[in-house]
């Protein structure tokens, strides 16, 4: 009915192909190929490798001014392998940069403005630094520093591991910690030295003023750390670009068993609320209905699994060292709730009900929150219909609440209640979860209030006679 084509491209899994992967530490990695893809899969370097070369020998005698871009482009990296995968490294070469010479550059401070170097990014010039791949080092610890690691992988920029750690050093340049000194100015060698690749200019010393009519780095002072800003000052909020700006401050979840401890208002007023009768929202603090929803349960990933296990639960070996959805409570709360290690759990939210085995553990530990205390529920999230092994999925517990700014939802942690044995099945599961929508007064209206409005509690009611 739109009229859009869609093309489905049977991309290869990352085990499948050689490059690089970056985490939010800035830390590129080098993964090698450990199989090649089956039937018609390949890694998305070679779709867009050979489909370039498809539209270029398409357009290769085109006259169209249009064109000229896409004929003139280099595109020439070469190819290995039995399906001429063009080469990953090759491409991790043209990113990092080379000089006239074609010798590649070891720092972003090498490049220059007259066409004499090259370089795809210069957050990644380095990363090639004397023709070698940076990003493929894994020695072993007893092999590397104690402090960052730095010959682990590589990070951008010049494989800095900490960003803006001038700051790890006072004003004069001296470290605020002698026990954890981090990078600090060496006045013997008028240089910064440390643990880490200084974020700053390597010779400015700390007592330089910026002359007037500074400009660029040179405008940034000797004891301001933070380069990246005009100022070379930490800013504490941003003058524009936020809807919830400018002054940060601290919010409770969309779902939380405790009112916010720092100001009235619980929830982020501009969070993007998505009503919908499959995302109710459990009540939150001090609202009617939140005592039914008095834990916290929150998702993390296991070492045996690999993301929500679509993948890794097909593995004999992987399925046999974790065979089962379980979820993690403390001795306490096993206690409290008469749930036996091993057996089974109910899990329980405003969207669903899940069932997982008991694993009693001091690793829970209770907080004590507000003057009462607060258990936690650890479920891992790897667990579907399909696999070698099956269970229930814990995502299905959690509602979206998205971030004002950049809607990012909060899939991590809710609100919950757990009781011992198996869930329901069939109609049953939505009647009990029915039940607690009711009792605590849930809707598609609620949860999705700006300001926090005290309202009384709820009546009490008999637990007997309902299931």
């Amino acid at each position: 009915d739109i009229g859009t084509e869609v093309f489905f491209l049977p991309a290869a899994a990352h085990t499948e192909k050689a490059g690089t992967f970056t985490n939010t530490q800035r830390l590129l990695q080098w993964r090698h190929k450990a199989v090649d893809p089956q039937g018609d899969q390949r890694s998305d370097l070679w779709f867009t490798y050979h489909l370039g070369n498809l539209i270029r020998e398409r357009l290769k005698d085109s006259t169209d001014e249009m064109d000229r871009p896409v004929l003139d482009l280099t595109w020439d990296y070469p190819v290995e392998g039995r399906y001429d995968d063009p080469s990953s490294e090759a491409v991790l070469r043209e990113i990092n940069g080379w000089d006239a010479d074609g010798k590649p550059l070891s720092t972003y401070l090498d490049l220059k403005a007259d066409g004499s170097t090259t370089c795809g990014c210069w957050i990644y010039c380095g990363c090639f630094a004397d023709g070698v791949n940076q990003t493929a080092r894994r020695p072993a610890a007893d092999e590397q520093d104690s402090w960052v690691a730095a010959d682990w992988g590589w990070a951008w920029p010049l494989n800095r591991r900490m960003l803006y750690n001038r700051a790890s050093a006072d004003p004069e340049g001296v470290p605020w910690s002698d026990r954890k000194a981090y990078v600090w100015w060496d006045a013997k060698h008028q240089r910064w030295t440390g643990h880490d690749i200084p974020d700053f200019a390597p010779d400015k010393k700390p007592s330089y003023e910026p002359p007037d009519g500074a400009r660029a780095a040179d405008a940034i002072g000797g004891a301001d750390p933070f380069i990246m800003q005009t100022d070379g000052r930490g800013w504490l909020y941003v003058p524009a670009g936020l809807t919830d700006g400018p002054m940060p401050t601290h919010y409770e979840p969309q779902e939380s068993p405790i009112d916010n401890p720092l100001h009235g208002q619980q929830w982020n007023p501009a969070r993007q609320v998505l009503r919908h009768r499959r995302n109710l929202a459990n009540p939150s603090g001090g609202e009617r209905g939140s005592a039914l929803f008095p834990y916290v349960v929150t998702t993390y990933r296991l070492t045996e699994h690999h993301t929500a296990g679509g993948m890794s639960r097909w593995l004999p070996y992987l399925a046999e060292l974790q065979p089962e959805l379980f979820c993690e409570v403390s001795p306490e709360l096993a206690t409290d709730r008469g749930l036996r290690h091993l057996g089974w759990a109910t899990i329980i939210t405003a969207r669903t009900a899940i069932e997982a085995r008991v694993l009693v553990t001091e690793r829970m530990a209770p907080l004590t929150l507000q003057g009462k205390t607060l258990h936690q529920i650890g479920l891992p999230y790897h667990w579907g219909p399909n696999g070698k092994v099956t269970g229930d999925a814990a995502n299905d517990l959690l509602g979206l609440s998205l971030d004002p700014n950049v809607h990012i939802q909060e899939s991590k942690v809710a609100s919950c209640d757990i009781r011992p044995g198996r869930r329901p099945r069939g109609p049953a599961l939505m009647r009990l979860v029915d039940s607690y929508r009711r009792r605590a007064g849930i809707t598609e209206e609620t949860g999705g209030k700006a300001a926090t409005v005290p309202v009384p509690p709820l009546p009490e009611v008999d637990e007997e006679s309902d299931p």
